[in-house]
């Protein structure tokens, strides 16, 4: 009998082969059907070569249509790619800016643009993560379009003015494809704006030097339809007037009919109109104003008239004082001389003997020279003499010698009195002492300048030194330094010992440090416990190194004030010209930044500017805007840390913890934002948010039955603060429907003993609601016992920083043992954070520690992960939870995993 195996191999070789023939005859004949078919794909294919072809021509034709519409155009043309950079100009663009076809494709507008426009655009455009080649390209993609003017770079290498605009352009399908640029050749406009706006100006000036005004009135309608600014002022008005009636009723009651009949006989005899009137208002102030005009006839009748105002009450007014002199001269509170043509002293008063000391007989005959000071060159008296010369009277300020050899500063006016003729005859000085004034401006000068608290020089004083000492230091190719210095824990003198404690240590320490720098060196207050010294001549940084270093020493000895030692200390940050800046702002900003490194570090020491620093102050903006935005773009979410009892491994609670999973960088640290969070204040909406989003999410477990389970939330200190923390509290349990016992609230040691008496009134409060109180990162700070006792707190979180190094650290295990033992002995629960191996687990067991979280049992995990565990922990078998915890039921035993790493 045949092999059964041979057989069967036979049976399926003789399948396959048959399978083979009928594939082949199918290809047969599906090879005969597409014959037919690919002699019509053919045919296909030369129609739509064909086609293309013309679209090509198309397309050729509509782009020369394009390049002579955009090469007859009067203005630049520029076509960019999708991002911003060159692909097509016009020949006005060659022509204006002289630039080579090769040299401009694949560059950007902004190299036409002078540097300083360069920086602006920068400046504006806040930086995208992607490579940017046109500033000016991607403000108009922020903005959808862009318009401004601008310089561009021309041919004869001067830059011309340009009005650009442009637009973005995009596909049929909406995508981006680049954008079109129209840039419009405005110098000479701009030149003709500028010449216009000059004489202007001029005209304007000289009508308000002169206090000469403008106006117009249409006689048919009686309206007046011209009124300047400088005849409002003369007028006094708020407005223009609408008539002549108007103007009339200004006038003095006794002048009315004489100004109007004046008028009147002007215009009859079409002459021009000329006349001297006063001008009386409500608190019963007098102005002589002078009033001329000329006709505007057509057709033999008057239609227009248009003229001039002027006030003349100063010439009016010294005409009466010279018609007065003789009478009120020696009764002047004011100095008075009295002199001739040739300013020979004919006359002084009383106050001039008061004021100079010279007598009467002493002067007379003299001209006014003996009176002239060394404070005022050749320069100065041309000037007087020539406005004295051409407008008959000068005033201002003027220095002349006393009798005694002193000179007092005087504010003087000057009057020339001409004869009928025009010719001077006398001239009168009338003066007052400008001393008191001065020591009163020099008074405020100081206030302005200086620190009212420590008298030195204040943060405007300092910026205009040390803008002058940089000058110098250019000029002499010299360096200086910026030292930035903040008192370390300043605030809590004042906040313990009061504000009168905290102002006699600033002055005190204003005093020490005047005293430790040299006499070049200048020190000022920025404010607060913000010092700042500028070093000048500082050859190496090591010679700032050392100043600082001198400062922070002569700080170091107490300091004895009303009775009490104090101990402060003071963190310096330094930066150098010419390498850390150019001007004082740079230098006092790399200053600051260097100080915050110093403070970072430990405070009590000082630390120089590195570029890296404001890449760092850069990112903290960044991050600080970015975080402002994901509160609204819901970017923040919560994990929870499971919180385990050491004795029985049940889960009694967990931690909730913010992450931020950012839509561009991915996740960011929480001790990047939650530091930056407390620095701008953002840490009160992000708390809330925090807080909302935990009850709301123990609320889900609680009613899907996974509980009891206490959700524990960090407070920050600016939220407990707040007055409306509590009821923001209870508001947010009442939204969630979340039991107050599920929640517990951790504030930590560090604020509760700064602000001890505050922050108990918070407490009780937010105990009053049934919400549990822990106190977090206990023995990092310092606790008043005798303020802890009476906190309504019912457990303590021990440091991670003490639970590392267990057991094997002595120190770390004793300090470990106190806190269990003070917490126990206030009836307080313990837990320790930070536990990551078993020994650590095992040796806080040991010394009764009540509960614990860290890695070793969990790391933090997200929702779904957490209600694993709840689930898996519900499900453990055991016997009922601890009294203290909240209670559902009898069947709460739920039990930490145990592993022996991290999980």
């Amino acid at each position: 009998m045949a092999d059964p195996a041979l057989h069967e191999e036979l049976e399926r070789l003789r399948v396959e082969v048959e399978a083979l023939r009928l594939a082949n005859a199918a290809i047969q004949d599906q090879m005969s059907a597409g014959a037919a078919g690919a002699d019509a794909l053919l045919r296909a294919v030369e129609r739509q070569a064909e086609d293309l072809r013309a679209a090509n021509l198309r397309q050729s034709g509509q782009a020369a249509f394009t390049r002579r519409v955009m090469d007859t155009s009067g203005a630049l043309m520029i076509v960019l790619d999708a991002e911003g950079r060159i692909l097509q100009v016009n020949r006005r663009f060659h022509d204006e800016l002289a630039a080579a076809e090769g040299e401009v494709a694949g560059r950007a507008l902004d190299d036409w643009l002078p540097p300083d426009e360069r920086a602006a655009l920068e400046r504006r455009l806040i930086k995208p993560p992607w490579t940017v080649y046109s500033h000016l390209f991607e403000l108009m993609r922020v903005a959808g379009a862009y318009e401004a003017e601008h310089h561009l770079l021309g041919a004869d290498g001067a830059y011309r003015d340009y009005w650009i605009e442009a637009s973005p352009q995009t596909d049929p399908q909406g995508k981006e494809e680049g954008a079109v640029v129209c840039a419009t050749d405005i110098t000479a406009l701009n030149l003709q704006r500028d010449a216009l706006e000059v004489r202007e100006r001029h005209l304007r000036e000289a009508q308000r030097i002169a206090q000469i005004g403008r106006w117009e009135l249409d006689l048919a309608t009686n309206r007046i339809l011209d009124w300047s600014d400088e005849l409002r002022k003369t007028c006094e008005l708020s407005h223009p007037l609408a008539s002549g009636r108007d103007f009339v009723a200004l006038a003095h009651p006794d002048d009315r009919d004489e100004l109007v009949r004046a008028f009147r006989a002007a215009v009859k005899a079409r002459a021009p109109f000329a006349h001297a009137c006063r001008l009386r208002f409500g608190d019963g102030r007098i102005k002589w104003i002078d009033l001329r005009g000329v006709m505007h006839a057509h057709a033999g009748r008057v239609l227009r008239v248009s003229g001039t105002m002027q006030d003349i009450t100063a010439r009016r007014q010294a005409d009466e004082e010279i018609s007065l002199a003789a009478r009120v001269f020696d009764n002047s509170l004011n100095g008075v001389v009295i002199t001739d043509a040739k300013t020979r002293i004919l006359r002084i008063n009383r106050a001039f003997t008061r004021i100079l000391g010279y007598q009467h007989e002493e002067l007379v005959g003299k001209t006014t020279a003996v009176l002239k000071s060394d404070r005022h060159d050749a320069t100065f008296y041309r000037a007087l003499w020539r406005e004295l010369k051409n407008a008959g009277e000068w005033q201002g300020e003027i220095w002349d010698r006393r009798k005694d050899g002193g000179v007092t500063p005087l504010w003087q006016s000057i009057s020339a009195v001409r004869d009928s003729r025009g010719d001077v005859i006398n001239y009168i000085g009338v003066f007052y002492d400008l001393s008191d004034q001065k020591r009163a401006a020099a008074h405020i000068h100081h206030l302005a300048y200086y620190d009212a608290l420590t008298d030195l020089p204040n943060r405007q004083s300092f910026n205009d030194s040390c803008e002058q000492a940089l000058k110098l230091a250019r000029r002499d190719r010299t360096n200086l330094a910026v030292l930035f210095l903040d008192l370390d824990r300043f605030k809590y003198v004042n906040d313990t010992l009061g504000h009168p404690v905290g102002d006699e240590l600033l002055r005190g320490v204003a005093r020490r440090i005047k005293r430790a720098l040299r006499q070049s060196d200048i020190i000022a207050r920025l404010g607060g416990d913000e010092f700042i010294v500028l070093a000048q001549g500082v050859a190496h940084p090591d010679a700032a190194a050392r100043i600082a270093e001198k400062i922070i020493h002569t700080l170091a000895k107490p300091f004895s004030i009303d009775g009490h030692r104090l101990e402060i200390r003071v963190s310096v940050g330094i930066s150098c010209f010419p390498h850390d800046g150019a001007d004082a702002a740079t230098l006092i900003k790399n200053a600051d930044l260097a100080l915050y490194k110093a403070k970072e570090e430990g405070r009590d020491q000082f630390r120089f500017f590195e570029a890296s620093l404001m890449a760092k102050a850069r990112e903290k903006l960044f991050l600080e805007a970015e975080l402002r935005a994901a509160l609204e773009r819901g970017e923040l979410f919560l994990h929870y840390q499971p919180q385990f009892s050491l004795a029985d491994g049940r889960l009694v609670g967990s931690e909730a913890l913010a992450r931020w999973r950012h839509a561009e960088r991915g996740m960011i640290p929480p001790d990047k934002f939650i530091a930056i969070a407390e620095e701008c204040g953002l840490i009160v909406p992000l708390g809330e948010w925090a807080l909302r989003a935990a009850c709301r999410q123990g609320e889900e477990w609680r009613r899907a039955g996974l509980g009891p389970h206490r959700i524990a939330v960090n407070m920050s200190g600016l939220q407990l603060e707040r007055a409306d923390f509590v009821a923001t509290v209870a508001r947010i349990l009442a939204e969630t429907g979340l039991p107050p016992d599920w929640l517990e609230l951790e504030v930590t040691e560090t604020y509760v003993m700064r602000q001890p008496e505050k922050s108990a009134r918070a407490l009780e409060g937010l105990r009053a609601l049934g919400i549990a109180l822990s106190i977090d990162d206990f023995g990092a700070g310092q606790s008043s016992l005798a303020y802890l006792k009476r906190l309504p707190v019912q457990s303590l979180k021990i440091d991670r920083s003490f639970i590392t190094d267990l057991p094997f650290g002595e120190n770390e295990a004793a300090i470990t043992r106190a806190i269990i033992a003070l917490g126990h002995s206030l009836h307080l629960k313990v837990l320790a954070e930070g536990v990551e191996t078993p020994a650590q687990a095992d040796f806080l067991r040991g010394l009764g520690c009540d509960q614990a979280q860290g890695y070793f049992y969990s790391r933090p995990v997200d929702v779904e992960n957490m209600q694993k565990i709840l689930r898996h922990m519900d499900a453990a078998p055991g016997a009922g939870s601890d009294q203290t915890e909240p209670s559902r039921g009898n069947d709460d035993r739920r039990r930490a995993p145990r592993s022996s790493a991290p999980c």
